[in-house]
């Protein structure tokens, strides 16, 4: 009776918690050029960390993409593709994460 009785609270326990959305995801797109966007879905987060591997580029990073959906840059003399990465934190956590390969080019195509 007393295994019964805890089984019951066990799953009464279950019922009453509180529910966790099964779609979470981070995206990121790049396109055409000197632009990404992100966009966390079912995700909590306090921050927005971005990580960019510029090699064989100048690229500059006008203003800072911290805590931004839209990250903007350029590269004036040197173009190429970067490698750049969004992270969406949680006290101090990684919660969701994506990246892609972003042209970087002196204009905007």
């Amino acid at each position: 009776m007393r295994n019964i009785l805890g089984v019951l609270a066990v799953l009464g326990a279950l019922a009453l918690a509180p529910k966790v959305a099964n779609a979470q995801s981070v995206t990121i797109a790049c396109e055409p050029s000197n632009l990404c966007f992100s966009d966390a879905t079912g995700i909590s987060y306090n921050s927005i960390a971005w990580q960019a591997t510029t090699t064989g580029t100048d690229a500059i990073f006008p203003a800072s993409c911290a805590n931004k959906e839209v990250c903007r840059f350029y590269c004036p003399r040197k173009p190429g593709f970067i490698n750049i990465k969004v992270n969406y934190v949680l006290n101090g956590q990684v919660a969701g994460s994506a990246s892609a390969r972003a042209r970087c080019t002196a204009q905007d195509i």
